[in-house]
This record gives C-alpha cells, sequence and structure tokens, in this order.
C-alpha cells in the first residue's frame, strides 16, 4: 500500500470523528460562555460584584471552567487532521509545528481551569477580607481628599465603588495561580493563532478549502489574539467540511490524495478557450469595406442626364 492509498484510509477512518469533535468543541465553549454569564451575577460590571457573584455560585464556575476546557481541547483533533491532511499533500510543509497544533489549544484549555481557579480563590479572599481593606482604602482617599484644594473630588459612593473594585483587582492578580493563567492563555492564544493561520494557508494551496474560508481563516486566526471566539466560527465550517457534510461535497483534493490547487484567477478561462476547435481563419489583413460593390449613383443623376439631352436637342 502506497501513502497516497495510507493517507486516504487515515481520512477515511477518522474524517466523521475529527468533524463531530470540532463541532462539539465550538458547542462546549460558546455553552461554557452562555452558561457561567447567565448564572453568575455581574451587577455593574466592577470586580468587585464579579467576585461576590462568583462566591455565591462556585459550582457554576467549576462547570464553566470544564466544559471550556474541554471544548479547546477538542478543537485539537479537527486541527491536527488537517494539518497532517496538508502536509500530506504538500512536503514542504513543517511538519514540526504539528507540536504547536496540539499544544496550543490544551493551554488555553488549561488557563481556563486556572483562571476558575484564580476567581474561586479571590473570591474567598474578597469575603473574608475584602472589607477591611475596603474601609482602609476609603479612609486613605477621605484623607487625601481632605487634604486636597482641588475642588473637583470624588462623592463618597465614587470613593467607595473605586476602592472595592481596586481591592478585587488586586486579590484577584494576587493569587497563587494568577501567573499560571497568565502563561497558559499567552502560550496558547499565540500557538492558536500561529497554528490556525500556517494550517489555513497551506490547506488552501493545497487544495483542500476554497479560497475564501482559507482566507477568512487566516484573517480570524490573526485577530484572535484579541478576539478569541470568532476563530470558532471557522472550526463549525472545517468540523462539516472533514465530515463531509458541505453542500457539493468536498473540493476534490480530498478524494485525490494529492495537492489539486486552486487556478489563479484568468488561469481557468485560458485553459477552456484552449480546448475550442472553433478557430476562425484569416490573413490578418484589413478588409475594405467597398470592396466588391460597385458605387452607388448620385440621387440626381436621372436630372443630370435629362439636362443633357436638352441642350444636344437645342443645338
Amino acid at each position: 500500500m502506497n501513502d497516497k492509498s495510507l493517507t486516504l484510509e487515515f481520512e477515511r477512518r477518522w474524517a466523521l470523528t475529527a468533524g463531530l469533535l470540532a463541532v462539539l468543541g465550538v458547542a462546549l465553549i460558546a455553552g461554557s460562555y452562555v452558561y457561567g454569564g447567565s448564572q453568575i451575577p455581574n451587577g455593574d460590571g466592577g470586580p468587585g460584584d464579579y467576585l461576590m457573584g462568583i462566591d455565591g455560585h462556585r459550582s457554576v464556575q467549576i462547570i464553566s471552567s470544564i466544559l471550556q476546557a474541554i471544548g479547546y481541547a477538542l478543537l485539537a483533533v479537527p486541527m491536527v487532521f488537517l494539518f497532517k491532511a496538508a502536509a500530506a499533500r504538500a512536503p514542504q510543509i513543517r511538519t514540526g509545528l504539528i507540536g504547536v497544533v496540539v499544544a496550543a489549544p490544551l493551554f488555553m484549555g488549561a488557563a481556563a481551569v486556572t483562571n476558575a481557579v484564580s476567581n474561586l480563590d479571590a473570591a474567598t479572599q474578597f469575603k473574608n477580607d475584602g472589607p477591611a481593606k475596603i474601609q482602609e482604602c476609603v479612609a486613605d482617599e477621605n484623607k487625601k481628599a481632605a487634604d486636597s484644594t482641588d475642588e473637583d473630588t470624588k462623592s463618597p459612593e465614587d470613593i467607595e465603588t473605586d476602592c472595592r473594585d481596586d481591592v478585587a483587582d488586586d486579590m484577584r492578580g494576587g493569587t497563587s495561580t494568577s501567573g499560571l493563567t497568565a502563561g497558559f492563555g499567552l502560550a496558547g492564544i499565540i500557538g492558536f493563532t500561529v497554528a490556525v493561520v500556517y494550517t489555513s494557508l497551506w490547506a488552501m494551496r493545497v487544495g483542500l478549502i476554497s479560497r475564501f474560508w482559507g482566507s477568512l481563516g487566516m484573517a480570524l486566526g490573526a485577530v484572535s489574539i484579541l478576539f478569541p471566539l470568532f476563530v470558532l466560527l471557522w472550526f463549525i465550517y472545517i468540523g462539516l467540511l472533514i465530515a463531509g457534510w458541505i453542500p457539493g461535497g468536498r473540493p476534490a483534493a480530498w478524494p485525490a490524495g494529492e495537492a489539486i490547487p486552486w487556478p489563479m484567477p484568468g488561469e481557468k478561462l485560458a485553459e477552456d478557450l484552449e480546448g475550442e476547435d472553433d478557430v476562425i481563419e484569416g490573413s490578418a489583413e484589413p478588409i475594405d469595406p467597398h470592396e466588391g460593390t460597385s458605387a452607388p449613383e448620385p440621387e440626381d443623376a436621372p436630372q443630370i442626364e435629362r439636362r443633357k439631352r436638352k441642350k444636344r436637342s437645342d443645338q
């Protein structure tokens, strides 16, 4: 069995599984945000209210973080599947990057778990030690306001709100797992961006995905550093494509087991013209439009003839 047969057999065996896991992974990630956002009250959106909401719904925080971690881990499967399919059709692909393709979603899942642990720890500290630290902060701010000559001073309510949020932020950043969250999150999002952009590029080049979806994958992968959830739309399409549920079927490079690049703009028209048999032969010399035709007589020709006959009769 040659390499192409092995590739097609591998893809046939794992295509449905990889496609289903892609859709399931997106569903779990989206569901974790919807579930956590609907259950944990956020108050006015400040860090203090958020920590108090987490403390009252600790199980929700745990469940949503686990769902999110599983979802990101599942996305590694379709990413690896598409990367290996492209690598089998393009030897010039840097296969060593498959480590990034595998590790990046796992790091993002790990960041979701450590972030939940950090939030729960901060919520406990805020509940126990927060009130005392807030009052201390308020006293310091009131003292500064009394000693200040600036007429534009904060109201007591604004001072208490600012102190509450500052204390909450300090407690969230001072937990034992906050460093792990930052490290996993940074490594995960950078690796995820590289993996999505690189895989989209080569999958498009070898003809596994269309130019539109390849370009969209690269664009969404590039902006995933700022908006990581947008790229989930691309994963839905990739899952349906791998599973073979796209209307019209998968591109020709899938069943062929080899690269079939998309034609460049204008190439398809040129190929079609090469196959045309109806060719008009000629010398390419300019044609005289009056050649072979007699010049028309002027409209007043009969009148001129009558004048000539009258002149001869008078003579």
